[in-house]
């Protein structure tokens, strides 16, 4: 009898500490994965690989020029110099073997900015297309880096929280609300045919749109008469494909601008009108 009692007991006692014991708290939800990606004078520190899926590239410039890092994904079959050949040509249009899904635009020296976007597997180049002020494309200048994206299993990553969307078309952005001084983060996405960015330059103090234009036509030699602070590059004008970025912006004159080549002429975007000024009260 006696060890039948002890024996209840501790089945009860077993079950009384199992109602009182609490729930293990539920996994965290996956997050994006994140690149830091460094830019130089000319040349990326960056990872070999990394994995497929929701990407948060931390883009940091360590150089003494303005640099952006852009994403390029690249079909199978295609070389070093295949690309090579491309950006050789100042007059080239964007072949369909490649892709834009993913890019953190044009910052100042010291700056840092992010971006985030979606990334198959694939195999990748960064490349920084913008100018010295001798006018020769930083890509030209050895500012290209191949990255292998490789597939990764899981479940999807929460994509950020936008205040704004930006909406690119052929040649115009639809911006959603105002933008006000302080940080932002957008949420982009193409709607035109063809793919386009968000290059976002400050004007400087007695300087404006009309310099900034100038500049631009006259072969972007020389002191700019704006910064650039960041934007987007992409996404592909692909049902769904969209991209986030974020950026602190101080009360003044701003521009956007889009440099892609067209499809048609070659000509960048903004000599096509992709130009818009914006005040940030």
């Amino acid at each position: 009898m006696t060890r039948r009692f002890f024996v209840a007991l501790a089945v009860a006692s077993g079950a009384t500490l199992g109602c009182n014991r609490k729930p293990a708290p539920p996994p965290a939800p996956p997050t994006a994965n994140v690149v830091t990606i460094n830019a130089k004078d000319f040349s990326f520190d960056a990872p070999d690989t990394i994995p497929a899926g929701l990407t948060t590239v931390k883009f940091a410039n360590a150089g003494k020029e303005p640099h952006q890092v852009v994403f390029i994904r690249i079909d199978s079959g295609k070389t070093m110099a295949d690309i090579a050949t491309i950006m050789k040509d100042p007059n080239a249009k964007v072949p369909g073997w490649m892709s834009f899904p993913l890019g953190a635009n044009g910052i100042m020296p010291t700056d840092s900015g992010t971006a985030t976007a979606t990334l198959a597997a694939g195999h990748y180049i960064v490349v920084c297309f913008i100018p010295s002020a001798d006018g020769t494309p930083h890509v030209n200048k050895g500012m290209v880096r191949p990255i292998e994206v490789k597939a990764a299993t899981g479940p999807a990553a929460a994509e950020p929280t936008a205040d704004i969307t930006i909406t690119e078309k052929d040649y115009s952005w639809d911006i959603s609300a105002p933008i006000t001084a302080g940080t932002h983060t957008f949420r982009v996405e193409n709607t035109g045919p063809q793919v386009h960015e968000v290059a976002i330059f400050q004007i400087a103090p007695g300087k404006t749109a009309k310099d900034l234009q100038a500049w631009l036509t006259g072969g972007m030699k020389g002191e700019p008469p704006a910064i650039p602070t960041g934007g987007f590059v992409g996404p592909m004008p692909v049902a769904g494909e969209h991209g986030f970025f974020t950026a602190t912006f101080a009360a003044g004159k701003y521009v956007f601008i889009c440099f892609f080549p067209d499809q048609k002429d070659a000509k960048p975007h903004v000599m096509h009108g992709m130009i818009k000024e914006v005040t940030v009260s």
